[in-house]
């Protein structure tokens, strides 16, 4: 296999010139990579990417979630939200409950599944993801982050 250089990418992507735009491109190839190689572990545990970060996120918090809260803080649409949401409650991994005083707010929490998985998952997930960020320092990967949450809060400036 031919060892990508920084080069090598640009010249095979000839509109990479502009730093933009490689930066854009370069974002777009590794988010779609990653998610087909992370969906792939997942899918041995029977969900995908998308709901395992629900359990995360619901496992974090240590008590039920509004729906709205969840899909702003994946930063995915309240319709996609709902439809991650749809597929777990199905698998019995959370609840979603009707707030009393007012319909549209439903509270989700873990199911004592939900719970079960995520802790069964979570230390292979890690392991994994461990391998995948090999070729990069613990340095570097505290580097990149940092300048990606720099970006994240400068587009939260941006309305979509």
């Amino acid at each position: 296999m031919k060892q990508i250089t920084r080069e090598n990418f640009i010249k095979e992507n000839k509109t990479l010139s502009n730093s933009a735009r490689l930066l854009a491109r370069t974002i777009a190839m590794l988010y779609t990579r990653a998610g087909k190689i992370m969906d792939s572990f997942l899918s041995n545990f029977g969900i995908t990417t998308a709901q395992y970060n629900v359990l995360v996120l619901l496992a974090e918090e240590k008590g039920p979630v509004n729906q709205l809260t969840i899909s702003k803080k994946m930063l995915v649409s309240q319709g996609n939200i709902t439809r991650i949401l749809d597929k777990l409650v199905r698998a019995a991994l959370i609840t979603r409950v009707e707030d009393k005083q007012d319909r549209r707010h439903k509270s989700i929490a873990l199911t004592l599944k939900g719970k079960a998985l995520y802790k069964k998952i979570k230390p292979e997930y890690d392991k994994f993801l461990n391998s995948l960020s090999k070729p990069i320092s613990e340095t570097q990967q505290k580097q990149i982050s940092e300048i990606f949450i720099k970006w994240i809060c400068f587009l939260k400036e941006f309305s979509v």
